[in-house]
């Protein structure tokens, strides 16, 4: 299990009047805006030498534990923060975010039966579900480790289970020889990342226990091939035996109008498997809109015009990759936009690469070239736009 995490630290800066004693003074909202900054440029000294004041009230209010603490834990000071987190607990023993933080210390200091005791009066008590998945998964982590399988079972295998769960839960089920079960939670696994070395080592070992060898064989050749044992010929067909398997039952099962991650992943293993048609028509049966999530957008018309270019609908193909990066950013911090407008560039840069090889294929020789110049203007993408200029000058179709 070295591959999970709790590192789950929860941090708002906007938190409920109830939870809190009184509301923040103007003096200690300016400071925490200013510390806010700091922390953004890892300017961690400045920043401590901010908060530091706010500790020495007599009741410090709760959101300068969530900052002053999560300092703490940033610069890896884990028994300070741990400190921190405790004593803003006890003066806020009805903040659920200080709870939750206050766990993952615990966590971390290896205090797991303390986190189950700290966070089980939530499962009750809270209506917030965003913190009750954090809850649920906090709980498993640790029951997981005290080795209480069927606890771990019990609080994550709910619906709907979310995705990050399927490897605690088909770790506790193997532990339990529950084979069945195991195996369904690795599939499960697989459908969000295909390329999982633990999934497939789980799903060969409960394949051998419900006395699948071949099933079982197939999915020990394809964790091999993950491992870097295998050529890249037993990754092409024992991949795409899998993929093929995995697209049917997924599409079988996907419904819904609004298209999501899951219903991409679907796709994806049609693609892979060589269902063009099939995955087509699937991503062709949802409405997509301007309300979906940005990255998901881009995904999405990035598949569905190489499913068109495969299947030698080219305008359609053309089209479709002409969407790509035409959805305004989602908002969000500065960091996440910075990450999203980096995936828009990296999604915008491979449609225009398929574009112009599109272009070019057809002999549309100024078509390519408006694609490679737009190209060259993306982030990341200059050289290969560059050396795609040049072979189309070298060709004398046109001069640079």
């Amino acid at each position: 299990m070295n591959y999970l995490t709790a590192s789950i630290l929860i941090f708002f800066l906007l938190v409920g009047v109830n939870a809190q004693s009184r509301e923040l003074s103007h003096f200690e909202s300016n400071q925490l805006y200013k510390m806010n900054q700091l922390l953004e440029n890892k300017n961690y000294d400045a920043a401590s030498n901010i908060i530091k004041p706010l500790f020495e009230q007599e009741k410090p209010h709760a959101t300068v534990f969530k900052y002053g603490c999560k300092l703490l834990t940033d610069t890896g000071k884990l028994t300070e923060a741990l400190n921190c987190w405790t004593k803003g607990y006890k003066l806020y023993p009805n903040d659920i975010n200080l709870a939750i933080n206050l766990a993952d210390s615990l966590l971390k200091s290896n205090q797991y039966q303390m986190v189950i005791n700290l966070l089980k009066p939530l499962l009750a008590s809270s209506s917030d579900q965003a913190l009750l998945v954090q809850t649920r998964y906090i709980m498993g982590y640790s029951y997981y480790q005290l080795t209480q399988y069927q606890a771990v079972i019990d609080i994550l295998l709910i619906s709907p289970v979310k995705q990050h769960w399927w490897p605690l839960i088909s770790y506790s089920q193997l532990a339990l020889e529950d084979w069945q079960g195991a195996k369904n939670s690795a599939l499960q696994w697989l459908k969000s990342s295909p390329d999982n070395l633990s999934a497939w080592q789980i799903l060969a070992r409960s394949e051998m226990g419900l006395n699948n060898p071949i099933a079982a064989a197939v999915a020990t050749d394809v964790s091999s091939v993950i491992d870097g044992k295998k050529t890249n010929v037993n990754v092409n067909l024992l991949g795409n035996l899998k993929a093929y398997n995995f697209a049917v039952e997924c599409i079988s099962q996907q419904q819904g109008q609004v298209f999501t991650s899951q219903h991409f992943t679907c796709a994806q293993y049609a693609w892979l498997s060589g269902q063009y048609q099939r995955a087509l028509d699937f991503m062709q049966s949802f409405v997509i809109n301007s309300k979906l999530n940005t990255t998901l957008y881009d995904d999405y018309y990035l598949l569905q015009g190489q499913l068109f270019a495969v299947l030698k609908q080219n305008d359609s193909a053309i089209n479709s990759w002409k969407k790509v990066g035409q959805q305004p950013l989602t908002l969000g911090t500065a960091k996440e936009i910075k990450y999203a407008r980096q995936k828009r560039n990296q999604q915008q840069g491979q449609a225009l690469l398929l574009m112009g090889q599109n272009y070019w294929l057809a002999q549309k020789w100024p078509e390519a070239k408006a694609c490679y110049r737009k190209l060259a203007q993306t982030p990341g993408f200059e050289s290969i736009a560059k050396a795609f200029e040049q072979n189309l000058a070298g060709f004398e179709l046109f001069t640079p």
